[in-house]
């Protein structure tokens, strides 16, 4: 922590060292704001200059100011664009609600992914590094969550192939978050949102001022979000039968449960030496346990108690954005600066194990060993704390030459440094020491005494510590809290992940055509890109020590950089516009762009783009097609990562077999043969405006993306199924054993179609003798075909103010998804998935947000409707799905919410210097509508609640001032 923060002071010094010799700028420069002015502007998907956003040959939403404060959302740029732009759809957007779904790994960050294809984000207009999770192998992604909504001023959202453009992660579009830059003098705003068993609240201020041809505008912004609870929804409560290792129970072929009211063998059996009972049946015989089952030990704890549905968060964050003229129009610097402090927490189910007690052990109950005895501490659930901390400095020029041309070179660095600790994770190396006993309360070897000798520290080198023996067979109740000393530990992870970039384009126009001037921009750039991570000495996947946490994850250090080097150029050549118009070509822009990007480790790639624009009677009607190819570069993880064994959820065997079970290992390999996974998009899009009704404006966009050879794992599910149905003639036969590893000398491979369902069904706890491994490679593909529809009516009455009816949606014609190169495609539109061949989450073919805005002097009222359309569960879908005998097509109801907010603006308050103020009121879910169940693919919460907020009907106050 130290260390960043350090970082963070340097890079923020060294800006604000620049910055202030920009503001004592001499006399000479510019001395108004509105002659440094360019009277041109760029748009999100476009390096070539335009004179209004209308002339951009792409069509771009924007959510501006105005838009962010109407959702009723603040706490996290995901969640206010998943509200207002529908195409953020699918699994891939995972924030806050993503809580105790550790595979979506985003180390408690926001992923933000356009119609669920690679989607690239990009703030003021340039790259920031992503999330320092993808060094663990966690989501390659820009934590949108760092950018507190508050310093917004905009949001420009492209929904096209982009790697033209930009390059690499651009295959689904790009989100452009552009921060506040123009402000004078201060504002500042507080917010407060609580629904049941849930608040949060933020606050922001802002301050923007001008001198001598220079302006700069500063952002200080901290809100919290309190955690939710499953147990505290009702759809998600209670959850049982998931999980049969419990406090209390006993496994294996004699499942065992205590009897109500024992909270241990050891109130009313001697134990240890002392123990007189031969057997588990003389226990239930005098009531101590009673006979039972695996189902039965699993349906008797709710484990709603103990999980998270959304994490909680606290956020501090600074922005800064400063432009000053040197040489009036001819030259100007300009720079930005973000820090931000994210800190979130979930929480899962308590670490828990499975022993075989020695004969006289403390607490040992019976005359002989003791197997299948369930241990875990109920009081101790699993916590996962995240600390992730983002710097990032812009420092350049931009300027204009004599000739007309413009030009522009800066400098970025960005670091996003993560900190994960994982709380109530057991000692490995302890757990028999502890459980053994042997000493008295002086530290002298007594047969069965109630005394054990442990580590101390939680090293094997270090001294021993005596401590009392654990009572594994006890429930919470029954545990001595002295006896867990030295067993419950914190594993640490630390991760980083920096960019550094340099870039520099030069535009302008060439020449003239009857139509008018060509435009063009070419521009080079170089970036470096690096990832690395270390855990704490009980946390290395291998080597001394390795693995001594249970429950934890596990980690070899890692560190590896790359260096991408790119050169692109775009040129827009009007055919016909204001100086020369034909029939039915009123105004018609052809525009071609090419970027070639070279990397130091996958290869190099060229993405080119051709476009229209074509207004053919007048601007009533504007017409615009694309059709390009985009790329994603593997990650640096992918390729050259450490492998990573570990314990597999439950959710994949009990998805594709339907069997309760506590897990499997699995190994995670890299690949440093991967290849970039490749795009080829089509866009065609229709604006019309019409003249003979103001106000009215209507647009569609229909998008076709086929992508394929996407990095990725083959999937433990699509392993394990292949396997079963092939045995030793599945392709995977050498990717799953049981004993150990494949290609270790213990390994004994499944040769038999049916052998692995067979040993599965034998014991739930044969899944822990499962092992997987699951590498990297480029797979399968998607084939998407999708719709955006828009639509605006303003009209204004003389009495009753001014209307506004908009709409904006998302229609999935189709979304083919094919896991494997030997796979067919399987349909996903209109439906919902999680896990196995189906990682798609909900793709509903329907998607809407509605307002109606009512504008009457000061006062604003905004209705607003969500709306998604009913859905399948098909549960992981893909082979599972089709093969699967428990699996059947459960529907999944239509959604609608509606939100209504309601604001006054008013004049000098005559206090405190305020020159304007505005207060608003807002409902969001009015009905109190919960997330549809959908089980089978949402086995965690029993529904997905990142497409539906879990929250219900929240109410929320503002309050902004200008000083």
């Amino acid at each position: 922590m130290k260390q960043r923060r350090t970082q963070s002071a340097i890079a923020a010094s060294l800006l604000m060292s620049g910055l202030g010799a920009l503001l004592a700028a001499p006399a000479g420069a510019a001395e108004n704001d509105d002659k440094s002015k360019l009277d041109t502007v760029v748009v999100t998907g476009s390096a070539v200059p335009m004179t209004t956003k209308d002339a951009a040959a792409v069509s771009v939403t924007e959510m501006n100011r105005e838009t962010i404060e109407k959702a009723g959302v603040s706490t996290d740029v995901l969640e206010v664009l998943r509200k207002g732009v529908p195409t953020l759809q699918g699994r891939g957007n995972a924030g806050a609600s993503n809580a105790n779904n550790l595979n979506q790994r985003t180390g408690g960050g926001s992923q933000l992914q356009l119609r669920n294809l690679d989607t690239l984000v990009l703030v003021n207009g340039r790259r920031v590094a992503i999330s320092g999770i993808a060094a663990v192998g966690g989501k390659a992604f820009v934590n949108s969550s760092q950018i507190p909504p508050s310093a917004i001023e905009r949001i420009e959202v492209l929904s096209d192939g982009s790697s033209a453009i930009y390059g690499s992660d651009a295959i689904g579009g790009v989100v452009n978050i552009i921060l506040k830059s123009d402000a004078k003098g201060f504002d500042g705003g507080v917010r407060y949102g609580s629904a049941d068993n849930y608040n949060e609240y933020g606050a922001y201020m802002t301050y923007g001022a001008r001198l001598d041809g220079a302006r700069f505008t500063a952002s200080v912004n901290a809100s919290h979000t309190d955690p939710l609870y499953q147990n505290e929804r009702s759809f998600s409560t209670p959850i049982t039968g998931r999980v049969s290792i419990v406090p209390g129970s006993i496994g294996g072929a004699s499942p065992a449960l205590l009897a109500s009211g024992q909270v241990s063998p050891s109130k009313n059996n001697p134990t240890g030496a002392a123990a007189t009972a031969p057997s588990l049946a003389a226990l239930i015989t005098n009531g101590t346990y009673l006979a039972s089952s695996t189902a039965a030990n699993a349906a008797t704890y709710d484990l709603s108690q103990f999980q998270t549905l959304m994490q909680q968060q606290d956020q501090v964050a600074i922005s800064l954005n400063a432009v000053a003229d040197l040489i009036g129009r001819k030259l100007s610097a300009f720079g930005d600066l973000q820090l931000s402090d994210n800190r979130s927490s979930t929480r899962m189910l308590p670490v828990a194990t499975t022993l075989t007690v020695p004969k006289g052990a403390a607490y040992d109950p019976i005359t002989a060993s003791f197997a299948g005895v369930n241990f875990a501490d109920w009081d101790r659930p699993l916590e996962h704390h995240y600390d992730q901390g983002a710097a990032r400095v812009t420092a350049g020029l931009r300027g204009k030459l004599d000739n007309g041309f413009g030009w522009e070179a800066a400098i970025v660095h960005s670091q996003n440094d993560l900190k994960w600790a994982m709380a109530n994770v057991l000692f490995k190396p302890n757990i028999p020491l502890a459980v053994l006993g042997g000493y008295d309360a002086n530290g002298n070897a007594v047969a069965g005494g109630k005394f054990s000798r442990v580590y101390a520290n939680y090293s094997t080198s270090g001294a021993l510590s005596l401590q009392p023996a654990l009572d594994p067979f006890a429930r919470a109740a029954g545990l001595d809290p002295a006896s867990l000393a030295n067993l419950y530990g914190t594993e640490r992870v630390d991760m980083s992940s920096r960019l550094d970039s340099f870039d520099a384009s030069l535009n302008g126009t060439l020449g003239s055509l009857p139509g008018g001037k060509p435009g063009f921009a070419i521009g080079v750039s170089t970036r470096r890109e690096a990832l690395a991570a270390h855990t704490d000495d009980n946390a290395h996947n291998t080597g001394p020590g390795a693995q001594s946490w249970l429950g934890g994850q596990f980690y070899d250090a890692f560190s590896k950089s790359r260096r991408i080097d790119a050169v692109f150029a775009e040129v827009r050549v009007p055919i016909t516009g204001e100086s020369w118009k034909l029939p039915g070509f009123s105004a018609l822009d052809l525009i071609a762009a090419a970027r070639s990007e070279k990397y130091s480790d996958a290869g190099s790639s060229v993405s080119p783009k051709l476009g229209l624009r074509w207004q053919p009677v007048d601007q009533s009607l504007t017409v615009r097609a694309s059709v390009s190819k985009s790329f994603t570069a593997p990650t640096l993880y992918a390729e050259y990562g450490p492998t990573a064994t570990r314990l597999v959820g439950n959710g994949v065997i009990l998805s594709t077999f339907g069997l309760n079970n506590p897990g499997l290992q699995g190994m995670d390999g890299n690949n440093p043969n991967l290849q970039p996974s490749k795009a080829d998009t089509k866009s065609l899009n229709l604006t019309f405006r019409p003249d003979a009704v103001p106000g009215l404006s209507l647009s569609a966009e229909y998008s076709n993306v086929s992508q394929k050879g996407y990095p990725g794992g083959i999937g433990f599910a699509n392993i394990l199924q292949s396997v079963n149905a092939l045995g030793s003639a599945s392709p995977f036969a050498a990717n799953v054993a049981k004993g150990a590893f494949p290609g270790q000398p213990s390994a004994t491979p499944f040769a038999n179609p049916g052998d692995l369902l067979a040993y599965l069904q034998a014991d739930p706890n044969n899944s822990l003798n499962v092992y997987a491994i699951d590498q990297f490679r480029n797979l399968g593909g998607v084939k998407l075909k999708a719709f955006t529809l828009n639509a605006e009516y303003e009209w204004e009455t003389a009495a009753a103010g001014t209307f506004t009816l908009g709409t904006t949606g998302t229609i999935f014609d189709s979304y083919k998804f094919q896991a494997l190169p030997s796979q067919k495609f399987y349909e996903y539109a209109g439906t919902v998935t999680n896990g196995g061949t189906g990682v798609q989450g909900t793709l509903p073919k329907y998607r809407f947000y509605t307002t109606l805005d009512w504008r009457q002097g000061p006062w604003l009222a905004t209705l607003g409707n969500t709306y998604v359309s009913s859905v399948t569960d098909l549960g992981p879908g893909g082979i599972v799905y089709e093969t699967s005998k428990t699996l059947k097509p459960l529907p999944v109801s239509a959604y609608m919410s509606w939100d209504l907010r309601l604001a006054y603006s008013g004049g000098r308050a005559g206090f405190l210097g305020v020159k304007s103020y505005t207060l608003a009121l807002g409902v969001n879910n009015i009905g109190n509508r919960m997330p549809p169940l959908a089980p089978q693919a949402y086995t965690d919460n029993n529904a997905d609640i990142s497409s539906y907020s879990p929250l219900g009907r929240m109410v929320y106050v503002t309050a902004q001032a200008k000083f």
